[in-house]
This record gives structure tokens, sequence and C-alpha cells, in this order.
């Protein structure tokens, strides 16, 4: 009951537009497990390949790969809201800013545009590629997608219409913007044939691209092996990659410089910071994720789970959405430092303030 009612208090606070207090231990963050849900009904293999918090942490959007569908969940309780089946595996979801509207990119060469709450199909259209990253620009006004020809493909956030696209080397895994939405972080895969032997080698890049004028303004080094993931921080001065080769990095986004380099025993699939930029989470293939405090680079805490393919804090940094490689799991965890810990009538009075400014009277 106790846990229901907090996690029922916080999702009644204010999201955006309104002043956030702290939400973590400054020095040990705690995550407190919610619910979890299957997401991906294969009979053998199951992958639940991305996810996503709305804007508003109302509700959340899973895409899977193995039993390919759609799905969208209350965030509330875990409950099911409406579901798709897919005619190929779903690699990417992104919320638009007002969240009343998601896109997805597939295998089956497909953009498809969501409504959230009815899960009618808005718009379709075909690209010449398979898709493995997607994201809408904070503004609303652009969609940037990575294709597996290296092609970073953009679109008008509004009417669709096409708005460009830039070749940078082989497939993009993943794709973040800044705030300003006038710089987006790339990152991917290469592949080098050696000129004897013709055996392909893999590695990995992390690039920045100058949105207006669709071209890269600066690289990133260091990566050995594919980069699966990469996040720009909420205050736009750091940019964190991780993949293949176990080692999440964060680098000064306009020098380049390597601030923190972080190894791990096995692959790392995604990463995210928490939204007031404290901490750094990774998840992979060694069954759990972890965060590393910045300030120090210290590892700080670890929480036990099944193989990690995605991570998606909401917008004030209290709820963590994961998503599951090799059990089809969907799974939400409570941000839970300092709030146990809060005098008496706190979360009464957090909740009138959130009243007070948005009208919720009609959802009583």
């Amino acid at each position: 009951m106790l846990l229901a009612r907090t996690l029922t208090t916080l999702l009644l606070l204010p999201v955006a537009g309104m002043a956030q207090e702290p939400i973590f231990n400054p020095n040990v963050p705690e995550v407190f497990p919610v619910w979890h849900r299957v997401a991906d009904f294969s009979p053998a293999l199951r992958s639940v390949e991305s996810a996503r918090i709305s804007p508003d942490g109302r509700v959340a959007v899973s895409a899977s790969k193995f039993g390919p569908r759609i799905m969208v969940w209350r965030v509330a309780d875990g409950a099911l809201l409406w579901e798709k089946e897919q005619n190929a595996e779903v690699e990417c979801v992104a919320f638009a800013p007002d969240g009343k509207r998601f896109v997805t990119g597939d295998e089956d060469f497909f953009v498809k545009i969501w409504d959230t709450q009815t899960g009618r199909e808005v718009k379709r259209f075909e690209v010449d590629s398979g898709l493995d990253g997607i994201t809408w620009s904070h503004d609303g006004t652009l969609i940037a997608a990575g294709s597996e020809k290296g092609d970073v493909l953009f679109w008008d956030g509004t009417t669709y219409a096409p708005r460009g696209r830039l070749n940078v080397g082989s497939t993009v895994n993943s794709l973040d913007f800044t705030r300003d939405d006038r710089r987006l972080a790339v990152a991917g895969n290469t592949q080098t044939p050696d000129p004897q032997t013709g055996i392909v080698k893999w590695g990995g890049f992390v690039r920045l691209l100058d949105v207006p004028n669709r071209r890269v303004v600066r690289s990133y080094e260091g990566a050995t092996e594919s980069v699966k993931s990469v996040r720009i921080s909420s205050d736009g001065t750091r940019i964190a990659s991780a993949g293949f080769d176990n080692t999440a990095r964060v680098h000064d986004l306009e020098t380049g410089r390597l601030l923190h380099s972080f190894k791990e025993p096995l692959k790392i699939e995604a990463i995210a910071f928490t939204p007031d930029g404290n901490f750094l989470v990774t998840g992979g293939h060694q069954r759990k994720f972890t965060f590393y405090r910045l300030r120090d680079g210290q590892k700080v805490f670890e929480q036990p789970s099944p193989r990690t393919e995605y991570l998606d804090f909401s917008a004030d940094g209290r709820l963590l959405l994961t998503a599951h490689e090799d059990s089809g799991l969907l799974s939400l965890y409570l941000m839970q430092s300092n709030l146990g810990h809060q005098p008496p009538g706190f979360y009464q009075q957090m909740e009138k303030k959130y009243l007070k400014n948005r009208d919720l009277k009609s959802e009583k």
C-alpha cells in the first residue's frame, strides 16, 4: 500500500515547467522495482529493443523484436492500454514533445507515426534501409533516424515531409538532440575491410552534427567496437557513449576531451544520464544496470536485472524504464532516494502544488 500511494503521488508531481527539487541522494542513488511486464511474446527468443516514457510521465511505449509489436502501457500500474502486431521487428521508438504522438522505425523499411491515445497509425513512409535509432527534437520540428546504410534521415515533425539526409559512414545505432536542437549526436558501427585478406574489421564511431547545416562538426575518439548508445546530458555539456568494447565514455561535448571511462566485464547496450546530471547509468549483457557518480567517477550502485537493451528516465527523473533483451521484459523502477525521509505532509503539499498548476479534477 505504501509503495502504491508513493507511486501515485509521484505520478501527480510536476514534470515540466516547474522547478524541480533534487530527487537523488547526491552521493548514492537507490531504486525500487515497481512492476515488470512481458513485452515480447515470442515462444523462443525474446527481446524488447526500445522503450520510452512519455514526456508527461503517464504512459510508456515498448517496441519488440522477435514477437514484433508495439505496446503502450499505463505507467501508474503497468496496465496494457493497447498493442499492435507488426510484420517486422521494431527497432526504435521516440515520443513527440507533446506526448500525443510517437514514432517507430522497423526492419521492414518503414517509419510510422502513431496516436498515443488511440493507437491509430497517423502516417507511414518508406525508407531504403532498416532503421536502428530514432529521435524527435525537443521543439517538435524534426524527426531524425539512423539507417543501416549510414544515413541520418530528417523529416518535418508536423508535416512529415523529408528534410534531407547526411551519410556518416556505416550503421547508425543511436541518436540524441541537444536541448536547443542545434546539435545531434550520432553513434554506430564502422566496417573496414583488410586490403590483403578482405576480412572486415568492425569498429565504432561517435559524431556530433550541426543540424541546421547538416554536417559533421566533431568526432569523439576511443571506441574500438560498435557503439550502441549515445546520450547528451540535459545541460548540454557532456556526451556519453557505450557499446561492444565494454566501455562507457563521457566526453566534453564542445572540446571532445575525455572526462570519464567506465570499463565493464561484458558488452554495454544502453546508457542514460540521470536528468539532474549527477549519474550515468549503464546496462547490457552483465545482467545488472550500474550507476556511476560523475562528480568523481565512482561506481556507486548496481541493480540486478536481465540483459538490458534500453534505459529511459521520466522527465523529472523519478522513474526509470528498462527494456530487456533475453527475457522480453519491460520494467519500471522508482528512484526513491530521500523520498522516504521527507517531513510529515510533504507528499500532500507537493500534490496540492501540482493540482494548483494543472487541472486534474476531471481525472479523479
